[in-house]
């Protein structure tokens, strides 16, 4: 069993999102539990699990340091580039990811990995009482809640994990969060949501600046998250602010001192939209289980 401690989202080391990387070998079988101590030991806000089922196959499990999720968006990237090291991939290969949020095709690239994810869905918008309980989790004032320039209001949407994204008006406002992380956990599980993700389109660099937070989940806050920024990239789209078939690039993470960089794109299949979410990564620390 190998395991490898991979920095998502980055070119750099100590920048981005870490996740843990474990690859099964020669049929190897370990039980969830193992998964989940392991997991736990390891302390990245994910670690997966990497069992080759085939030469274009793939099965991936993903454990917080306190519960199994169905699909984590840098733990894929981070598992895909381990993949690609150990020769299992090549740019150019598409290839499938088996999760529990389904069946998802990643595509290899020279410089990056992109993950496609689930099937959008757009869920609730939150009413007024929702946004008093959101200003007062934040601990900013409803007032900051929406865009300047857009008719912005949180909602909740998936591509595999069903977030609330939250619009705030400014950069200022997005890097003043103090957050309450036990009233943020509320929130997220009456909304059944993974987390609270918090953006602003004042950004000059980038179509979006963001700020995810997952405590129900044991991430306080994460540097970069795949599958939020899928979201994201949807709830944009619904709402008239990206296009089809562009690739735009998402920051997170500034405000940890881990600036990370997410790609994303919106190409029409036959299927109807997907969205796709990618970006580099760069691999830190290599090593095998010890019996």
């Amino acid at each position: 069993m190998k395991i490898f401690i991979v920095d998502a989202f980055t070119e750099k080391p100590f920048s981005g999102n870490p996740a843990g990387v474990v690859v099964l070998e020669n049929g190897e079988k370990i039980d969830e539990t193992f998964m989940q101590n392991l997991a736990a030991e390891l302390k990245h806000s994910e670690t997966a699990f990497i069992e080759v089922v085939g030469e274009k196959d793939f099965k991936v499990r993903f454990f917080t340091p306190t519960s199994e999720v169905d699909l984590c968006g840098h733990a894929t990237i981070a598992s895909f580039t381990v993949l690609k090291r150990l020769g299992f991939v090549k740019a150019g290969d598409v290839v499938t990811m088996h999760s529990l949020a389904g069946k998802l095709p990643i595509y290899i690239e020279e410089d990056k990995i992109m993950m496609e994810q689930a099937a959008p869905q757009a869920g609730e918008k939150l009413n007024e009482d929702d946004l008093s309980k959101l200003a007062k989790a934040l601990n900013i004032s409803v007032e900051e809640i929406g865009d300047k320039n857009y008719d912005l209001v949180p909602q909740l949407v998936s591509t595999g994990l069903w977030d609330i994204l939250v619009p705030v008006k400014s950069r200022e406002t997005l890097f003043s969060i103090n957050p309450d992380y036990q009233a943020i956990s509320q929130i997220t599980k009456e909304k059944n949501a993974v987390s609270l993700h918090v953006f602003t389109l004042e950004e000059k660099k980038a179509i979006a600046n963001c700020r995810d937070f997952a405590p129900l989940y044991g991430i306080n806050e994460e540097a970069a998250t795949g599958t939020a920024n899928g979201a994201l990239t949807y709830y944009l789209y619904l709402n008239k602010v990206i296009d089809l078939e562009k690739t735009y690039l998402i920051h997170q993470g500034e405000s940890m001192k881990r600036p990370s960089k997410i790609y994303v794109k919106l190409p029409k299949k036959e299927e109807g939209i997907r969205v796709l979410v990618g970006g580099p990564a760069r691999i830190l620390i290599s090593g095998n289980w010890s019996d």
